[in-house]
């Protein structure tokens, strides 16, 4: 990475805690980035003139909304400048080339926005943007890119890929970008020509804070004790190693069966992370030997409902504002049926959000990295070590239906349908990582990613299977 300013660069502030160990883990090769995509259909209500869009007009409202995205949040000028250092932070590019920024790919098939099964086209366009870093012209293109995936013949409907370095945002954060995106690209009309692919921030722009300026990441002083080394046997993958190749597959659940399980969900008294978090330890320990008897699962918290910001603004925010907490599975407990875990995932989340501190938030995981100078050191001494965890869920909820903004139903010409929450793999963290969001169609839609030599593509592929069986009950 840039070992010094560019002097084409603003140098801006400092990063969090969190923004330092992301850019150390791209710059050791741990970590590329995440992605979240986006299906976007022209409503039949509202066609208007859209009805005879060419593949240019769609190209020119592509660049038009995102140049109103970037101008909104200032995060998407900013990259991370020596990332390899405890005192890496953003500098702020003068400006971006839509088109090296913005790639269009040609669909072979289409793809109904309400189907189950498989995007095959989309899986291998994310697992090849997994396996692709922002090391390439550094200090010229911003640390995320946009990967349009259409069909020329039909210009009505479109995937959009916003793939993106984890300092930049956290998963929610790629939820915060599709919203943008869809007000602009409802309120961006055709020109006859886009006068430039040079979008400039907004000069009055400013980048989200980090969380230490807006959550007091209170240290628990009377926290329990780890807990001790158990006799059960736990998987975990293979030892931490490099480098790394992510593996992506996903799973998509149609509307009705994905309603089916959240009303299921409901029933029960659990959340939708509980359950799925059950249903894949039951599908893992299902597909391992007998001799595997426990398992770890790490499932991240949003914080945001903690920052100390107004909740239309954190919930708007492009930034990185999330903990973990972890659970673990037993066999003994997870094989009665995929719902057998359930509730002590739900008791674990509960005990997490309980466990306060005086001034009212719960404390963090996250916090203890505050005393750690250098964390890229602590990263780099971790190869050859066992992992930690098994799995990672990951669950982002469902698209907003509403305007972040406004707080107003979307009456736009352009709805947004499927969406799919992605990752490269993490190469200290969980075997399998699992992403979850739900579309504004109801879809919900599944992805693995893993990393090559540290689990069989067939365990991940048996255990695909089995979850999708039960989702579609």
């Amino acid at each position: 990475m840039l070992s010094k300013p560019s002097s084409s660069l603003t140098r801006s502030v400092i990063q969090g805690k969190l923004e330092q160990i992301s850019a150390a883990c791209h710059h050791l090769g741990y970590f590329n980035n995440v992605g979240v995509s986006a299906h976007y259909q022209l409503s039949s209500s509202k066609p208007g003139s859209l009805t005879s869009l060419t593949t240019r007009d769609l190209r020119h409202l592509i660049y038009t909304a995102t140049r109103e995205t970037v101008r909104k949040h200032r995060i998407l000028s900013a990259i991370p400048v020596d990332e390899g250092s405890p005192e890496t932070y953003f500098g702020g590019l003068p400006s971006i080339d839509l088109a090296r920024t913005i790639a269009f790919h040609r669909r072979s098939q289409a793809v109904a926005d309400g189907g189950e099964g498989e995007d095959r086209e989309l899986d291998e366009v994310l697992q090849d943007q997994h396996n692709t870093n922002f090391k390439a012209d550094e200090g010229e293109l911003p640390f995320w890119r946009l990967v349009i995936l259409h069909n020329p013949e039909d210009t009505k409907a479109f995937t959009v890929s916003f793939i993106y370095h984890h300092a930049i945002g956290d998963g929610v954060a790629g939820v915060a970008f599709h919203d943008t995106f869809r007000q602009s690209l409802n309120a961006a009309a055709i020109e006859a020509e886009v006068t430039s692919v040079i979008t400039v921030p907004h000069r009055d722009a400013t980048l989200p804070p980090p969380l230490e300026e807006v959550h007091p990441l209170p240290l628990n002083s009377t926290a329990a004790a780890p807990p001790t080394a158990s006799e059960l046997t736990e998987w975990m993958g293979s030892a931490i190693s490099t480098p790394c190749r992510t593996h992506w597959q996903s799973l998509y659940v149609a509307p009705d069966a994905s309603k089916a399980f959240f009303q299921a969900c409901k029933e029960k008294g659990l959340s939708v992370t509980s359950a799925l978090s059950s249903a894949l330890a039951h599908a893992v320990f299902d597909v391992l030997p007998t001799t595997q008897e426990a398992l770890t699962c790490i499932i991240p918290v949003d914080l945001r409902p903690w920052l100390q910001l107004p909740r239309g603004t954190s919930t708007a925010a492009m930034g990185t504002y999330f903990d973990a907490m972890r659970v673990r599975f037993t066999r003994a407990e997870s094989t009665t049926d995929a719902w057998a875990g359930a509730h002590n995932v739900a008791e674990t989340l509960r005990a997490y959000r309980n466990n306060v501190s005086p001034s009212g938030e719960p404390y963090t995981a996250v916090a203890a990295f505050q005393g750690i100078p250098d964390v890229g050191v602590v990263f780099e001494s971790l190869r050859g070590k066992p992992r930690d965890a098994a799995l990672e869920v990951t669950n982002i909820g469902v698209f907003p239906s509403v305007s972040s903004e406004n707080g107003e139903a979307d009456g736009g010409v352009w709805k947004v349908g499927k969406v799919l929450l992605s990752r490269s793999a993490v190469v200290s963290g969980a075997a399998v990582t699992i992403s979850v969001a739900t579309g504004g169609n109801g879809s919900m839609t599944v992805g693995f990613s893993w990393q090559d030599g540290v689990v069989e593509s067939d365990l991940v592929k048996e255990v695909r299977e089995r979850v999708r069986r039960f989702l579609s009950m």
